[in-house]
């Protein structure tokens, strides 16, 4: 959903999805907005990567006295979700991580 970003729209996501009351929606600065925007949708996506996990905890406990004697189901036996994939970490993200502290 690539729309361009007009007051409505802001107003819209201000008070439809932050449910910011007036006061304190004209009260933001920009960067605070944008700050309360990327909040939110981590917080959605949290609470969304829950939902899934929660499914396949469930799915595993259904599942389990199915499974073959002295063999144990793990839930990442029934799916490995992309935000559980270990992520490789190098110098140069140490680096620039430590660059973003400093600022």
């Amino acid at each position: 959903m690539n729309e361009p970003l007009t007051i409505e729209r802001v107003l819209e996501i201000g008070f439809g999805q932050l449910r910011l009351n007036p006061f304190s929606f004209y009260e933001m600065t920009v960067d605070e907005f944008m700050c309360a925007v990327r909040g939110f949708h981590e917080m959605n996506e949290i609470r969304e990567q829950n939902n899934w996990e929660r499914a396949r905890w469930m799915a595993t406990v259904l599942l389990s006295p199915h499974v073959k004697k002295h063999s144990q189901l793990k839930p990442t036996d029934i799916a490995l979700f992309p935000w559980e994939e270990k992520k490789k970490t190098t110098a140069a993200d140490g680096e620039q991580l430590l660059r973003q502290l400093i600022r």
